[in-house]
C-alpha cells in the first residue's frame, strides 16, 4: 500500500488526539506530525511544540511550514518536512486538522490524503467533554464547534471526507481500528 497523509477532522473535544494515540498503538508506522504553537502547552499536552511568535515568523520566512493557522488567538504551524519524510519512508503521517482549512491540504497533497471526520454522538456530549477537559474557557470554541457540526450535518464538507466516525467514550479502540482498516484499504 502507498502511504497516505491521514487527517482527522472535527471540532475540539471529539477525541482526535486519543484516536491518534490509539492508531499508533495499532501500527507504529503512524507518525504524528507535531504542530508548532504560539502558546504555552497545557499541563497534559506533549504532542505540540511551543514557540514564540517571533520564532514562528522566522521559521515561516525560511519556508519551514506548509501553513500557519490562527485559531482562538493562537498560531498553529504545520511543518512541511516531517510529512514529506514520513511519506518517503513508507510511514503514515497523521494530524488533526481544521475542516475549514481542508483546501490547503487537498492542494498540497492532491493524491495522498485520507480524511476522517470525527464527530461526537451529540452536541450536548461535546459540551460535556469540553467542560470536563477545561477547553470551554473560550466561549467561541463551543460556538465554532456548533457551527462546524451544523455545516457537517448539511453535507458542506462531504466532498473532502473519505470516512465518517462518531466517537463514543467506551468505543474509542473500536473506532481507531475501524479508521485503521479503512485507511489500509
Amino acid at each position: 500500500m502507498t502511504p497516505r497523509f491521514l487527517l482527522l477532522l472535527g471540532p475540539s473535544g471529539v477525541g482526535k488526539t486519543t484516536l491518534i494515540k490509539l492508531l499508533h498503538t495499532i501500527d507504529t508506522r503512524f507518525d504524528y506530525i507535531s504542530p508548532y504553537v504560539t502558546r504555552v502547552l497545557r499541563s497534559n499536552e506533549n504532542d505540540k511544540i511551543s514557540i514564540t511568535r517571533e520564532q514562528l515568523l522566522v521559521m515561516e520566512q525560511r519556508g519551514e511550514f506548509l501553513v500557519v493557522n490562527r485559531l482562538y488567538n493562537v498560531e498553529y504551524a504545520t511543518p512541511r518536512t516531517p510529512i514529506l519524510n514520513s511519506l518517503v519512508n513508507q510511514r503514515f503521517p497523521v494530524l488533526d486538522w481544521p475542516i475549514q482549512r481542508i483546501e490547503v491540504m487537498t492542494k498540497a497533497f492532491p493524491n495522498s490524503l485520507f480524511t476522517v471526520y470525527v464527530s461526537p454522538p451529540s452536541f450536548e456530549e461535546l459540551r460535556r467533554r469540553m467542560a470536563k477537559d477545561g477547553r470551554d474557557v473560550e466561549p467561541q470554541r463551543l460556538a465554532v464547534a456548533k457551527q462546524e457540526l451544523m455545516e457537517f450535518e448539511r453535507g458542506d464538507y462531504d466532498r473532502y471526507i473519505n470516512l465518517k466516525v462518531v466517537t463514543l467514550d467506551d468505543q474509542l479502540e473500536v473506532t481507531a481500528r475501524y479508521i485503521y482498516d479503512n485507511y489500509l484499504d
